[in-house]
């Protein structure tokens, strides 16, 4: 992933259709400094359309139809926005995301592909197809021997669909394909449409041709000649029509719905819009919308991008005016044909799941550029010890009726002369080059070290080093950044009280945090934040590890998008109830696994109390993909010092995940072993994947201070 520090222009990719994924695979080949790219995709993996009826048929499994946009987005320096758009604006030059806030763009690239055109409820559209096949899996499991489905669409993706859901029902549902031509197949030649033909019938096909499908309502499915079929579902493969998004922005679409653009794919009306795939619409060359056409628009995509951000007219691109059509028969048999030349037979079948197969593997890790380790500047972190060198007190804590700066606490509220304050501060370098996603992961970051505590989170101070872009970008990643941590601190009760910007430096987020902490003598106060561990003491964790290594291993183009969406989910869950019923299980110690990772923060709590601990190296839980990472080599900056007195493998297998420095980590906890079981179960019951992962011992010579045990 390319440090976005000289990036002036924000491009943004909407949409993760076939042409864009071949212009992030061209980004990372030959980056432009000129262009900073975000690619807005609703899921975090995008399917082949190609592969469709292999996955129906259970012929391939989903990794092999899949593209990945984890390292595709890294490798090319992208930033990658798992989230649904909502609205393009045009005006403002922004995109409404669903769940966070808009996006703005200087350039503007559509490939969001389009949807059946079908009557409103009056089905189950093939497209988009991650939707289509969710829907597949729970119907299959709905419908009852003898129903009968009704495919609704005669054209190449039509017949193959249904050719492929009879062999996947194999006979124990009806498929009934519904088209308003003579035979399936109306842009295929003679011979072409008679081998489908004879490959529907021995699959048991039913045909009904010549009419229109319409509405759906009490099983039975509306026909054009007055007539009725009944079904007990109805799919729909007929031709595409734009998303509603596309008209209600305001652009030049067709009566489809569909963007219309030139001969360079730009929009017309709109020269800083350009749009590729099947929500496009182009008059001068028009073409079947089908995956092919959208897979050949990627390079001449790719080349205008890049010369409009560089003030050139984009290239005409035109076509070719022909395609080879293939089109799966099932029972490892396809027809294929172009130019009036048709042939079918194993031999096809077997070319197509060749040529398949090589799109799929291009945009794979395996195929993209390598990213090295993260070359980070030695941080200097401060243990209780050092503050008190520096401040003269083991906390900084304060009796006062105002937050710092003269801010008063949220609501107007001041915390009264019953209530210490504790701060904290926390910096955090860019460990995601999604701005509203990072500020989000700093804020929960600095927050749990305040849990550990058991302080009650109050007012936050931030300070943003924004990269260094033209103005208007690093404005824009400025307030992502702080929108993105205003919204942990206001879940955990915390108002952002002031912020400020820092000139100079690599991209960045510090956070001073001040907490309210009930005195000693009131009930149900917080315990003395640093108590020391007991003997017999169970070690309770309330997060899994490895956000450290997931963070890097996307950098470096080598994490799924899902193991990222894991991390995230996990690094931004609040630490607030676990800090709680840890304390009401009667905690003898808490701390918040940070830089140090769990090898550091468990050997502090050890030498502050001269214990000992075994762990249990089955009882310690990795994110998705934390573990995989790790036996590749993958690890954070800082990790080897973390590791450094500790045994080497194989000896402690998991060493690289027990010493990853954690981003926004979960709490470790003594509790005693009486009640230990409660407090787990109460963990579980608040959501928290917490684990009971050891306990403490008293102290032996002969024994080292920290034991991994294995079974």
């Amino acid at each position: 992933m390319r440090s976005s520090t000289d990036a002036m222009t924000d491009l943004v990719l909407l949409g993760a259709g076939h042409a864009h994924v071949e212009v992030l695979r061209r980004f990372a080949r030959r980056p432009d400094p000129r262009l900073r790219l975000t690619l807005i995709a609703r899921e975090p993996r995008t399917p082949y359309s190609g592969r469709l009826p292999a996955l129906i048929r259970g012929d391939c499994a989903p990794e092999a139809a899949y593209i990945d946009l984890g390292p595709l987005a890294a490798v090319a320096g992208a930033r990658l926005v798992i989230a649904e758009a909502t609205a393009i604006d045009l005006a403002a030059r922004q995109i409404a995301v669903r769940g966070r806030p808009a996006i703005r763009f200087d350039w503007l690239s559509i490939d969001i592909g389009g949807v059946p055109a079908m009557p409103p409820g009056g089905g189950i559209g093939v497209k988009p197809i991650g939707d289509f096949l969710v829907t597949l899996a729970r119907l299959e499991g709905a419908l009852a021997d003898g129903a009968r489905v009704a495919l609704v669409g005669g054209g190449a993706a039509g017949t193959e669909l249904a050719l492929a859901l009879a062999e996947r029902f194999a006979g124990r549902v009806r498929i009934t394909l519904v088209c308003d031509t003579s035979d399936p197949l109306p842009e295929a030649p003679p011979r072409a449409r008679a081998v489908a033909r004879g490959a529907l019938a021995e699959a048991r096909v039913e045909l009904v041709c010549g009419v229109r499908a319409g509405a759906q309502a009490d099983g039975r499915l509306a026909l054009s000649d007055g007539s009725f079929l009944a079904v007990d579902a109805v799919l729909w493969a007929t031709n595409v029509v734009g998303p509603p998004l596309l008209a209600e922005s305001g652009l030049i679409c067709d009566a489809a719905g569909c963007v219309v653009v030139d001969a360079s794919l730009r929009s017309r009306g709109h020269d800083f819009v350009f749009a590729a795939g099947d929500c496009t619409s182009m008059p001068s060359a028009p073409r079947p919308k089908a995956g092919v056409w959208a897979v050949r628009a990627g390079p001449p995509l790719d080349d205008n991008l890049r010369r409009v951000a560089r003030g050139l007219r984009p290239r005409r691109w035109r076509p070719q005016g022909a395609a080879l059509a293939i089109v799966g028969l099932g029972h490892g048999r396809a027809v294929a044909w172009r130019n009036g030349v048709v042939v079918s037979g194993r031999l096809v079948a077997w070319y197509k799941n060749l040529i398949d197969g090589r799109f799929v593997r291009r945009y794979a890790p395996a195929g993209l550029p390598r990213l090295g380790a993260q070359v980070e500047p030695e941080q200097v972190s401060l243990d209780p010890a050092d503050l008190a060198v520096l401040s003269g007190a083991t906390l900084h804590q304060v009796q006062a009726g105002q937050a710092p700066g003269g801010h008063q606490a949220p609501g107007g509220q001041a915390p009264g002369t019953e209530t210490a304050l504790i701060q904290q501060a926390t910096h955090l370098a860019a460990v995601l080059n999604d701005p509203f996603s990072f500020g989000r992961i700093a804020a929960a970051h600095a927050l749990v070290r305040l849990h550990a505590t058991g302080a009650r989170p109050w007012t936050a101070i931030a300070i943003v080093t924004p990269p260094a872009a033209a103005s208007a970008p690093a404005r824009a990643d400025v307030i992502a950044v702080l929108e993105g941590a205003a919204e942990v601190l206001t879940a955990d009760g915390a108002a952002l009280a002031d912020c400020a910007t820092a000139s100079s430096g690599a991209p960045a987020l510090s956070l001073v945090l001040t907490g309210r902490l009930g005195t000693a003598g009131q009930s149900g106060s917080a315990r003395e934040p640093h108590a020391e561990l007991s003997p017999e003491d169970a070690l309770i964790l309330t997060k899994p590890l490895g956000s450290g290594i997931v963070l890097e291993g996307y950098r470096r183009g080598l994490a799924e998008a899902g193991w990222l969406l894991d991390a995230l989910a996990a690094m931004t869950a609040s630490s607030a109830v676990a800090a709680h019923i840890l304390r009401q299980h009667r905690a003898t110690a808490c701390a918040a696994v940070a830089e140090h990772g769990l090898l550091g923060t468990l050997a502090a709590l050890l030498r502050d109390a001269n214990l000992a601990a075994a762990l249990s190296a089955d009882a310690i839980q990795a994110l998705p993909g934390a573990r995989a990472l790790a036996h590749l080599g993958v690890e954070r900056a800082g990790a080897a010092a973390n590791r450094q007195g500790w045994p080497d493998p194989p000896d402690w297998p998991d060493l690289t995940l027990l010493a990853d420095p954690q981003v926004a980590g979960g709490l470790l906890a003594g509790v005693p072993a009486a009640t230990a079981e409660a407090c787990l179960a109460a963990l579980h019951a608040a959501g928290y994947a917490a684990a009971r992962i050891g306990q403490a011992e008293a102290r032996r010579l002969d024994v080292p201070r920290l034991r991994l045990q294995t079974e």
